[in-house]
């Protein structure tokens, strides 16, 4: 099946909370979720990646597919924000360093956008599983591309409860240069914080920065 690339836009400041935990948990029974956070030019923009049915379109779908529903979901739950279709996420020629990531632990930390604002240009790209009837419900996986400046990577990860894996070792230079992030193959357990943290609307929708603090 192919993936489409959606950028959110717009911000929501009264989620219905209850309703898009629900339609969230309703997904990941069907689907697994890639979702990819990019600073650039010292903005942070949250997208995600959709896999569509075979009929998909960017501009459409001939019948109500999982990725219809996901799109409705986000209307009706987190007003004020849309999905806008996106052909290509490029990386950057400063993103020099790279790591596949799994969580080291039950209480690793959620990989988002306070992480990233540790570099002046980067992206994480998150991929969650379907969702299992076992005691670890969720498998989750990481791919970090970011520049020279900031923290040592491997020990940013650390401190978030996550084991850092060289990436290069792994997968071809082609998946770190793709102009469309495909989903993290390597993925490890994942604890009920990291489930609660992706249930949270404010992970994909942030709120504004209040203008003192910017």
């Amino acid at each position: 099946m192919a993936h489409f690339l959606w950028r959110l836009d717009g911000t929501t400041t009264s989620p219905k909370a209850a309703a898009w935990q629900e339609g969230l948990t309703l997904h990941l029974l069907f689907q697994s979720l890639t979702t990819i956070i990019a600073r650039r030019d010292g903005q942070t923009r949250h997208y995600l990646s959709l896999e569509g049915c075979p009929s998909c379109r960017a501009d459409g779908c001939d019948r109500l597919c999982h990725r219809m529903l996901f799109a409705q979901l986000v209307r009706t739950t987190l007003p004020g924000v849309t999905l806008t279709p996106i052909a290509r996420l490029a990386p950057r020629t400063r993103e020099t360093r790279h790591a596949l990531a799994v969580p080291r632990s039950q209480t690793a930390r959620l990989l988002d956008g306070a992480l990233l604002a540790h570099w002046s240009e980067g992206r994480v790209i998150t991929t969650w599983s379907k969702l299992r009837a076992t005691t670890t419900p969720i498998m989750v996986g990481a791919r970090l591309h970011v520049g020279a400046d900031g923290p040592d990577l491997t020990k940013a990860l650390s401190g978030a409860g996550w084991r850092a894996i060289p990436l290069l070792r792994l997968v071809s230079r082609r998946a770190c240069q793709a102009e469309l992030p495909p989903p993290v193959q390597l993925v490890g357990r994942g604890g009920e914080a990291l489930l609660a943290a992706l249930r949270d609307p404010q992970y994909l929708a942030p709120l504004p920065v209040p203008s003192d603090e910017v």
